[in-house]
């Protein structure tokens, strides 16, 4: 898999963010105020009642509880796990930011203090004209977070979304999109492909095209010249003959031909390989170094660094080739490499001495 210098950073995501998200609630300062009841106490009294998805749709939400000179207690609860949202004893005012998403429903319990007192109490969210797609809950709290520059957060909260529910699209498709910009274009590739095979809102499917449009583009496939010099270049490689191998790929490095970073990075490796296989070490080294600079994807990385590893371990430089196996792992080797990578580490842990853990 070969993949061309990505465009602007998460562009597919950014695109979808300025169309889709809302402010995040934190930062919202425009309420509306969806419904609104007044409520009066005896002493030591308490209301209860519950608010589900169906009444406010939207990303999130505030929750506001006020007494004027009068005093209440406040709890919320998070019925999908139980989780206490928030509880508070004693205020005239409280003001709760509920995160929300499909399917959510809390129960709110107010409760009086020591004198007969009526409450407002009042649902808000953005402006009705400002209301964004909402969808589960996880997937909103990774919008928000994206909103507010917390991408690692962001991606773990899809993560989560995945885990609660298998087949969530709409997460599928925001993580396929952190992923392409993480250059794991395999893994978005599949995410994406999964997504559009299932049930998307109109808004996410699109992106999902555009997404599996662009990634198609990175992952093109490499010039024929190149690649029939590669297979040649793998044939004589197989057959133990690194001369026949250099040649193969190096002839294409040498000729007038243009090719594109990912065409020249996989030749080099190719060339790394040859070089290795002659014990011209450390040719072999400034090879594998170029291609590293040229690829875009980590998966492709990942395969130099493991190259390299060997090498290093050949060169009985354990300390080096410890740390590109690591490297190679890190990047998402494919499962036969990692394997050979893994028992390479442990049997390179052993060689290395104390200090130099």
């Amino acid at each position: 898999m070969m993949t061309r210098p990505l465009g602007p950073t998460m562009l597919l995501l950014a695109l979808a963010l300025t169309v889709f998200l809302a402010a995040p609630a934190a930062a919202q300062r425009n309420w509306e105020t969806y419904r609104s009841q007044l409520t009066a106490l005896r002493p030591r009294e308490s209301f209860q009642f519950r608010v589900s998805f169906a009444e406010i749709q939207v990303r999130s939400w505030r929750l506001v509880v006020d007494g004027g000179l009068d005093r209440c207690d406040l709890n919320v609860l998070r019925l999908r796990d139980e989780s206490l949202l928030y509880f508070k004893t004693d205020e005239s005012r409280h003001e709760v930011l509920v995160p929300w998403g499909r399917g959510e429903e809390i129960i709110v319990v107010v409760t009086n203090r020591d004198r007969q007192a009526n409450f407002t109490i009042a649902l808000q969210g953005p402006p009705r004209d400002q209301v964004h797609a909402a969808y589960g809950y996880h997937v909103n709290r990774a919008l928000e977070a994206f909103a507010a520059g917390r991408r690692l957060e962001a991606e773990a909260n899809c993560r989560s979304a995945l885990l609660a529910d298998p087949r969530d699209g709409v997460a599928k498709v925001l993580l396929a999109g952190f992923l392409r910009d993480g250059q794991y274009l395999d893994q978005a590739s599949a995410l994406v492909q999964e997504a559009l095979a299932d049930s998307l809102p109109g808004d996410m499917r699109s992106l999902a095209l555009d997404l599996r449009a662009d990634l198609r583009r990175l992952r093109a496939p490499l010039p024929l010249p190149v690649r029939q010099g590669l297979e040649e270049s793998e044939r004589e490689l197989a057959a133990g003959r690194p001369a026949a191998a250099l040649a193969a790929c190096g002839a294409l490095l040498d000729s007038e031909l243009e090719y594109d970073a990912p065409a020249r990075a996989a030749l080099l490796t190719a060339k790394g390989r040859a070089l290795a296989g002659l014990e011209r070490n450390f040719e072999a080294i400034d090879a594998f170094t170029q291609a590293l600079a040229l690829w875009r994807d980590r998966g492709d990385a990942a395969v130099v660094y493991f190259h390299m590893g060997r090498l290093y371990a050949a060169m009985d430089n354990p300390a080096q080739a410890e740390g590109a196996y690591a490297m190679a792992l890190q990047n998402g080797l494919p499962s036969g490499l990692a394997l050979q990578a893994r028992e390479a580490l442990k049997e390179l842990h052993e060689r290395l001495p104390a200090t130099v853990r």
